[in-house]
């Protein structure tokens, strides 16, 4: 692969007196400005630059400036010229978009010299650039007066951008001529046009290269294979992917933060494990899915049960060209061509392509663009070349006999005569000219609308959603509604319904369809029509089961009707009996976020007639202790895990579970234990709860204190509360022996 020369771009924006003039008037009335109009073209040009080429650099000179910032200002020259960003050319970034908006842009209004700006701006590509390989280029957005007739410094500019082997562009905002401007044009400058420099920065996708990006050879039979390469010729552009960002690592100085990835931390668990404990790597197993069961597949099956591929594109057969349609497609197109620079691959190819027009041929292959990877069955359709291109062949994937669905549905009508007179009326006036709508130049307005909103975005933060650049893509033509009112004026348009009868089909009822969120809200509008507008986020979107089964005939009834409550009294029986308790819910306490777990737990006191607190205060001790053993990186978490705990406990007033565990501790068991403790005993908010924050503790604060400093108390207070501690120190034994 050839290196690539890198880009260097510098902008260069006139803000002077004579920019201040109107440009054009919008329709609410206000008045655009030229400096507001370059302003507007200059910051799409560096945000087209940062969104699909980022790595290009880019420089930013304002003239016609209040201020005076630029590394050729002295003894009064080169005078209200602002350049942005300290001064130099980098790569661009959303302080160049900062730059370039009203808001933050340097004001203007003074007495402009473009030729002084265009020499600000080629002193900044020489000592960026020097001697390195870059391509460099001059954006000039003014006006056509900018520079006077016959200037020895303009001629000069241009002299130099031609040793430099740079390229100037002039664009001239609200001029009807070319001034000085139009008398150098050549090869390395040349005036853009506004509406030009507007097609060029509008938001469309990132260009691509034409580079193969498959080499091999096409092999016709063992004895001949050609060398070719495989290009895209279509491709789907989507929305860019959403990449999360760690609050806590974004919450750091940019000098010191690594990097601003959120790490996954995955633990598997057991579903039928009553203890929760965390499956281990070395336990767990693939599978997949067989009707209701799981087929368990090591890795040892899987590199089995493999499929091994080569690389390679070979000959299966040709087939009649009638045979292969474009609605047989599975993919996306490619295009097969002769490899570059092998004149004998160029020979063969065009007497391939030849010979298959001639008997009008397609030829049908076995694909497999890398080794190992899925082998397709393709189709490649001749294409005889023209002046600008050579001959290649169009490469579509085929389907297998798997990949075909047959659909039974029932045949259509036939079709009247006055419902075909009237559909080719319609279509002949909704007919665009090729040259009205061109899809090449023309954005796709859910990405442009997308990109525009994220630039306004980045720059400020408020920036309001708006719908103004979808619509023009989205309104229908002028010569479109005025064809469409001769064919089918707005009187007659009720023959549409006439000439197609249309009868909405309603699903069966008594089967179960899917639910999807429009129908809730619906429904529950239309239930709360009277309260007011209805909170969406607490809408329950359940499985619909349809309309009930028929009722009853009412004589199957027989006379007597139950009346409301009376049958769930039959069913319950005797009124003393207890209502059943349900199945006790599965406390588990996870290493991930184990704080959370346990807070959630705690606000389910009560969970079918079972009590969830002492389970959750038990799991979260063992995760503590597990943190604790897992080395000292995890004593911080461990940490945080305690004061959930002690805080919880406090609130529950479940006294005995948090000092026994504390008691535990202190004990120090393990050598990491020990450390653990004595990083919780610095901490006067992790100890003993005391009877001063919850009248069931035995605990005073005084001994809570003695407690952590590792003492014994002496006197009365130590002789009262020994023996009201001893069942503490009891079950304290029982937690060292388990």
């Amino acid at each position: 692969m050839a290196w690539k020369s890198k880009e260097a771009m510098v902008v260069v924006i006139d803000v002077g007196a004579s920019m201040q003039e109107t440009f054009s008037v919008v329709k609410d009335g206000s008045k655009v400005t030229r400096a507001q109009t370059a302003l507007g073209v200059a910051q799409r040009l560096v945000q087209h630059r940062l969104f699909f080429t980022p790595k290009e650099e880019v420089g930013i000179v304002f003239f016609g400036t209040r201020d005076t910032q630029n590394d050729l200002q002295e003894d009064g020259e080169y005078r209200n010229i602002y350049v942005c960003r300290n001064r130099k050319i980098d790569v661009v970034d959303l302080e160049a978009l900062r730059c370039l908006s009203e808001t933050t842009a340097p004001k203007g209004g003074e007495v402009s010299d473009a030729v002084s700006a265009l020499i600000v701006g080629l002193d900044m590509l020489i000592k960026r650039t020097k001697e390195l390989k870059y391509k460099k280029s001059i954006k000039l957005i003014t006006h056509e007066f900018s520079a006077p007739l016959g200037d020895p410094d303009l001629a000069e500019c241009a002299k130099q951008l031609q040793v430099m082997g740079a390229e100037l562009s002039v664009t001239l905002v609200g001029s009807s001529g070319k001034g000085a401007w139009a008398a150098l044009q050549g090869e390395h400058l040349k005036v853009v046009s506004l509406p030009e420099l507007l097609r060029d920065t509008e938001l469309r996708v990132k260009p691509v290269e034409q580079r193969a990006k498959v080499r091999l050879a096409l092999t016709i039979s063992p004895e001949m294979d050609i060398p070719i390469g495989v290009y895209s010729k279509t491709t789907r552009v989507g929305f860019p992917t959403m990449k999360k960002q760690s609050k806590l690592a974004a919450a750091i100085p940019s000098e010191a933060r690594k990097s601003d990835k959120v790490l996954p931390d995955r633990t598997y668990y057991a579903t039928d494990d009553k203890e929760g404990e965390e499956v281990k790597k070395e336990d767990r197993v693939k599978g997949f899915k067989y009707g209701q069961n799981i087929v368990p597949m090591s890795e040892y099956d899987e590199a089995a049960l493999s499929y091994s591929c080569d690389r390679t594109l070979t000959t299966l057969g040709f087939a009649d060209a009638a045979s292969v349609s474009p609605e047989s497609s599975l993919h996306s197109v490619d295009v097969v061509a002769a490899d570059k620079g092998d004149a004998w691959a160029h020979y063969a190819f065009e007497s391939l392509v030849e010979a298959m027009l001639s008997e009008k041929r397609v030829l049908i292959a076995r694909y497999c663009f890398r080794k190992d990877s899925q082998p397709r069955m393709v189709a490649l359709i001749p294409k005889k070349g023209d002046a600008s291109s050579s001959s290649h062949l169009v490469l579509q994937y085929m389907p297998f006999t798997e990949d075909l669905r047959e659909w039974t549905c029932a045949s259509l009508p036939e079709p009247t005569a006055e419902q075909k007179a009237f559909t080719n009326s319609l279509v002949d006036a909704l007919t665009f000219d090729p040259q009205t709508l061109r899809p090449e130049e023309t954005s796709n307005p859910s990405l442009a609308r997308f990109y525009d909103f994220l630039g306004r975005r980045a720059v400020d933060p408020g920036a309001k959603l708006e719908s103004s650049v979808a619509a023009p893509v989205l309104e229908m033509p002028e010569h479109a509604r005025l064809a469409l009112e001769k064919v089918l004026p707005e009187n007659e348009r009720l023959k549409v319904k006439a000439s197609f009868g249309l009868e909405k089909v309603e699903k069966a009822v008594g089967r179960e369809r899917k639910r999807f969120w429009r129908d809730a809200i619906e429904e529950k509008t239309r239930n709360a029509a009277s309260i007011g507008e209805v909170d969406i986020k607490k809408i329950k979107v359940d499985a619909y089961t349809g309309a009930k089964k028929t009722e009853e005939k009412e004589e199957d009834k027989g006379p007597l009707r139950h009346v409301k409550g009376e049958e769930s009294q039959e069913h319950r029986g005797d009124d003393s009996m207890a209502v059943p308790v349900g199945v006790p819910p599965r406390v588990h306490i996870g290493s991930v976020n184990p704080q959370q777990d346990f807070e959630r737990w705690l606000n389910e006191r009560k969970t079918g007639g079972q009590d969830v607190v002492t389970p959750a205060i038990e799991q979260m001790c063992n995760v503590i202790l597990r943190f604790a053993e897992e080395g000292e990186e995890f004593h911080g978490k461990a940490l945080g895990c305690l004061a959930t705990l002690r805080r919880g406990c406090v609130r529950e007033a479940e006294v005995a579970g948090y000092n026994e565990f504390l008691r535990k501790l202190r004990l120090r068991l393990t050598r990491r234990q020990g450390m653990l403790w004595e990083r919780a005993a610095q901490d006067k908010g992790l100890g003993l709860i005391t009877d001063a924050e919850v009248v069931t503790s035995t605990v005073t604060a005084e001994e809570a204190q003695a407690f952590l400093e590792g003492r014994e108390l002496s006197g009365p207070t130590a002789s009262s509360s020994a023996s009201a501690t001893a069942p503490d120190t009891a079950s304290t034994t029982v937690w060292k022996y388990l």
